[in-house]
């Protein structure tokens, strides 16, 4: 087991920051008037670069670290966060994560400020440091919070661009309600580490770099680490009140509900969890997958953890 301690470093205060932005979500803030102060005062060169498309991101930070840019920075939401953090996978440059999505999972993952001037002032400062996470990858392509299929793909198709402008964050709650009224069961065979460990019918399978769900401090369970060098797999048997409620039990870190020390509720069978290094889902029927907000391929679903791969400011 890797620590978080292990894996902090710092660095002196960057000379020069790219900042790439999703102009897509819909935050009235002074943008550019914020970035401007934060990096002008602290002495730091900066510039910007605006995605219009899928895959901006990805090839504007790795055009910034071949200019030899000291951090690289996004503003967006996760899906945008992904794309810039892909680029910089096993360099030495940086990634600067300063919110501006509706979920902001990977931020809210690694303790970052929600307000965009504290996120410039990490780096502001005579030193600042960098932790180094771990990346999931499907496939050829990186995620960093998680993966699945399943209940979840209903959810992420279902909370649209229109919804989340409306709505927010409730956009995700809103769509989850659907999905859980809709979801249909399919056959899973689960293999981790090269051996199977389940067979059998099941409304949603999870692979986990990252444990936040976006809703406080709770996450997918209190075991997920982003730098353990370990994938988690979750797979909900049944989307009935025994099985969201072990989920439930399982985010809050119990083994079973209890009243007094009395089990209220046993449904441990409803939600399985495992850990390894390489996971595989075979799905009958054939399913979507999601990728850190996105639908981006079909089942199976085989992912692995490249370990201690992505350099991140953090506070």
């Amino acid at each position: 087991m890797f620590s978080a301690i292990e894996h902090l470093s710092t660095r002196t205060k960057p000379k020069e920051v790219r900042v790439v932005v999703n102009p897509a979500p819909s935050r009235k803030i002074p943008l550019l008037a914020i970035l401007n102060q934060a990096f002008r005062d602290a002495g730091i060169h900066w510039d910007i670069d605006i995605t219009h498309g899928d895959g901006d991101g990805h090839d504007l930070a790795k055009k910034a670290v071949e200019e030899g840019v000291d951090v690289v920075a996004v503003y967006g939401g996760d899906g945008t966060v992904m794309e810039v953090a892909s680029a910089l996978i096993g360099t030495d440059t940086p990634l600067l994560i300063l919110g501006g999505g509706t979920g902001n999972l990977v931020a809210s993952e690694l303790r970052l400020p929600t307000i965009l001037e504290k996120s410039c002032d990490l780096i502001c400062d005579e030193e600042f440091s960098v932790r180094t996470i771990d990346v999931g990858m499907l496939g050829d392509k990186p995620f960093l919070l998680r993966v699945g299929c399943g209940l979840e793909t209903g959810v992420v198709q279902d909370a649209t661009r229109e919804l989340k402008d409306q709505f927010g964050k409730w956009a995700y709650v809103f769509a989850g309600i659907k999905a859980l009224q809709e979801g249909a069961s399919s056959e899973y065979k689960i293999i981790v580490d090269g051996k199977i460990v389940s067979t059998g019918a099941g409304v949603a399978c999870v692979i986990a770099n990252a444990g936040t769900v976006g809703l406080g401090r709770l996450t997918l369970a209190p075991s997920v680490d982003i730098d353990d060098g370990k994938l988690d797999v979750f797979f909900l048997k049944k989307a009935n009140i025994e099985g969201i409620a072990q989920l439930g039990v399982k985010m809050m870190g119990l083994d079973k509900l209890k009243v007094d020390g009395e089990p209220l509720l046993d449904a441990s069978h409803m939600l399985n969890h495992w850990q390894g290094e390489k996971i595989e889902v075979h799905t009958d029927p054939i399913q979507d997958i999601q990728a850190d907000g996105d639908v981006v391929a079909h089942t199976p679903m085989i992912a692995q953890v490249k370990s201690a791969s992505l350099k991140v400011v953090v506070p």
